[in-house]
């Protein structure tokens, strides 16, 4: 019961962070506003980390091993949890940049690519909430 209770807050978290996240790539003002871009930029990275540590306790909770980041979407993409591996990957690795590496270059193409993400992994979330119960 409270591996159930912690998955199921942990996934809270998850949508708390997709809601701000969709929040700020929405607002009027986004692309008028650097710091907006920056605010979009910060929030999908958190989106990225919490979405791919909660797909990898759904597959904890399926009984198979996931390790990587990596792993762990080539692993959701075969049970049906994700889509398409191909974008999640691209996902990862925009993620990673920004993370990892800022270069305004990058930055700027991946707050680009966030607009086209973000439906992504609403879709997404909504699926895994609807198919777990959560």
């Amino acid at each position: 019961m409270m591996d159930t209770l912690f998955w199921k807050d942990y996934f809270d978290n998850l949508g708390q962070a997709l809601k701000r996240l969709s929040d700020v790539m929405r607002h009027p003002d986004l692309d008028k506003n650097d710091f907006m871009q920056d605010a979009g930029i910060r929030r999908f990275g958190f989106v990225i980390e919490l979405f791919w540590k909660a797909l990898k306790k759904i597959l904890n909770y399926e009984k198979v091993e996931s390790t990587t980041p990596r792993d762990v979407l080539a692993k959701s993409f075969q049970y049906k949890l994700i889509d398409d591996e191909a974008v999640w990957l691209k996902l990862l690795d925009d993620r990673n940049n920004i993370t990892h590496v800022y270069r305004q270059e990058d930055a700027q193409r991946v707050f680009k690519n966030i607009k086209d993400y973000l439906p992504v992994l609403e879709k997404t979330y909504e699926a895994l909430k609807k198919n777990y119960n959560l």
